[in-house]
């Protein structure tokens, strides 16, 4: 999950943990509504864990916005019961941009925004990383 004031980027993976894909993005517009939507993703793509991306600074400091997420991941265990785990989200929405760059136009609507493809990136680095 890449958290943005803006979206929520998704992806999931298989079983495995080998193959990665972006989910279309949630509109950020409460938090009730992304816990929502967030359910109704679990449910469909039968999610058991959860991983969210921490914005920590270039230098790996944390600020203001590692805050948040961490009182935002409190939540999502709160009220979703399920595992969440963080992982370093630096430059991911760099390379997602890159991505959304080459894609056409229906490959963009699919996403919706380049959050998800942000959100992959994040997966696909914890998965190397465990």
């Amino acid at each position: 999950m890449d958290y943005g004031s803006k979206n929520v980027g998704l992806a999931s993976s298989d079983e495995s943990g080998v193959v990665v894909c972006p989910l279309p993005s949630i509109p950020n517009t409460s938090r009730q509504d992304v816990l929502r939507r967030l359910r109704m993703a679990i449910q469909e793509h039968h999610i058991d864990a959860i991983v969210v991306g921490l914005p920590l600074n270039m230098d790996g400091s944390c600020g203001e916005a590692v805050r948040r997420i961490h009182h935002f991941m409190g939540q999502l265990r709160r009220e979703l019961r399920l595992p969440v785990w963080e992982v370093d989200e630096r430059l991911s929405t760099v390379e997602a941009m890159e991505m959304w760059r080459s894609m056409n136009a229906r490959q963009q609507r699919r996403y919706r925004t380049v959050d998800s493809l942000a959100a992959a990136f994040i997966l696909e680095r914890f998965l190397k990383e465990s």
